[in-house]
């Protein structure tokens, strides 16, 4: 998991680095993204899943730029809302990442209806590199290993942090016989 983790953080910095230092890819990065990572995170081997959640996130991101467009209102918002709930539940998508991604164009005001759906699946797409990546990199077994051995380091440093923030029983015992 830890290898996961790694190489999902560095596609997110990337992702936001580029939306930084250049205004065009500005919508590209948006923190649904981190949201969708996770997700997929736990989801690698279930390549079928995954593809059916970024139709949906574009669905939805498509309806939202629609309705966005049509009226930047409230009322505009709770149909986006409702209408995006309403397709997670018919579609089973199971991700609620889709109906936050559904609302960013009434956070990112988008010049154009297709400038963030566009953005959206490149995004999306683009995790599909380090979701492929991971799948590859854990058939090693050495970093399987390596992995692992990284995980107990991480419980063992857990632990003995837990054991350095409690008291002394000597402590305890003076403190309940005041």
């Amino acid at each position: 998991m830890f290898l996961r983790s790694l190489i999902i953080c560095c596609y997110l910095m990337a992702a936001y680095w580029a939306s930084i230092h250049f205004p065009s890819l500005k919508m590209v990065f948006y923190p649904t993204l981190a949201a969708f990572s996770f997700l997929f995170i736990h989801r690698i081997g279930q390549l079928k899943d995954v593809l059916r959640i970024i139709i949906g996130a574009i669905v939805a991101v498509s309806l939202g730029s629609f309705f966005y467009t049509i009226n930047t209102g409230a009322v505009s918002f709770f149909a986006t809302a409702i209408v995006t709930i309403s397709l997670i539940q018919l579609f089973k998508w199971n991700a609620a990442p889709i109906l936050a991604v559904s609302l960013i164009p009434y956070f990112a005001h988008p010049v154009s209806l297709w400038t963030l759906p566009i953005a959206v699946l490149a995004s999306l797409a683009g995790l599909l590199i380090p979701l492929w990546l991971i799948s590859r990199l854990e058939q090693f077994t050495w970093l399987i290993r390596l992995n692992q051995a990284v995980l107990q380091l991480r419980r063992k440093a857990l632990t003995i942090t837990r054991i350095l923030r409690e008291p002394p029983a000597t402590e305890i015992v003076q403190k309940t016989r005041n």
